[in-house]
C-alpha cells in the first residue's frame, strides 16, 4: 500500500517526513521540524505526540476537548535556532464552519534534555475567517472544488 504525502507541506512520504517523529519515536532535530510534526500531530488529533513535545511548564490540561481537526496547509515563514531556544513563524489553514481561518502565530520552543518542546507562541492573527464558495478552489490543495471537497452540510 503506498505512503501518502505528509500534510505538513514537504511533499514528502508521511514515513520518511513527519512519521518519522509522529510514530517512529525519533526526536525532531530542529524547532521547525518539531513545529512540522506539530502541526501533523493536529491534523491527526494525536493528542499524545502533543502532550509528549510540549513543555511540561505550558502544557494546557484541557488540550483536546476544543481541538479542530480540519487542518488544510502549513505554511512556514521564518525559523530560527540558537543554541537550546529556537523560533518559528508559521500560517496554518483551518477550514471551520465553511470558513477558511489562517492561524498566524510565531512560536517559541526550548530544548530540554536533547528534545525540542514547543514553549508558547504569539498569535499574529487579524481574526477574520474568509467565507468559501461552493464553486472555488477547495484551500487543501486537492484540486476539486470546495462544494465536492471540505464543504460541510
Amino acid at each position: 500500500m503506498p505512503s501518502s504525502l505528509c500534510p505538513c507541506g514537504s511533499q514528502t512520504e508521511f514515513d520518511h517526513c513527519c512519521g518519522l517523529y509522529i510514530v517512529g519515536g525519533t526526536l525532531a532535530p530542529t524547532p521547525e521540524t518539531l513545529m512540522r510534526s506539530r502541526y501533523v500531530a493536529f491534523t491527526r488529533n494525536d493528542l499524545d505526540y502533543l502532550k509528549k513535545t510540549w513543555h511540561p511548564e505550558t502544557y494546557p490540561e484541557d488540550l483536546g476537548t476544543e481541538e479542530p481537526s480540519n487542518w488544510v496547509g502549513l505554511e512556514i515563514i521564518e525559523a530560527s535556532e540558537d543554541e537550546d531556544e529556537g523560533e518559528v513563524e508559521f500560517k496554518a489553514k483551518l477550514i471551520y464552519d465553511n470558513r477558511l481561518e489562517v492561524l498566524h502565530e510565531v512560536s517559541y520552543f526550548d530544548k530540554v534534555d536533547g528534545a525540542w518542546l514547543y514553549h508558547s507562541g504569539e498569535f499574529e492573527n487579524d481574526g477574520k475567517a474568509e467565507k468559501i464558495s461552493k464553486s472555488a478552489p477547495c484551500p487543501c490543495g486537492s484540486g476539486k472544488k470546495f462544494g465536492t471537497c471540505h464543504f460541510e452540510k
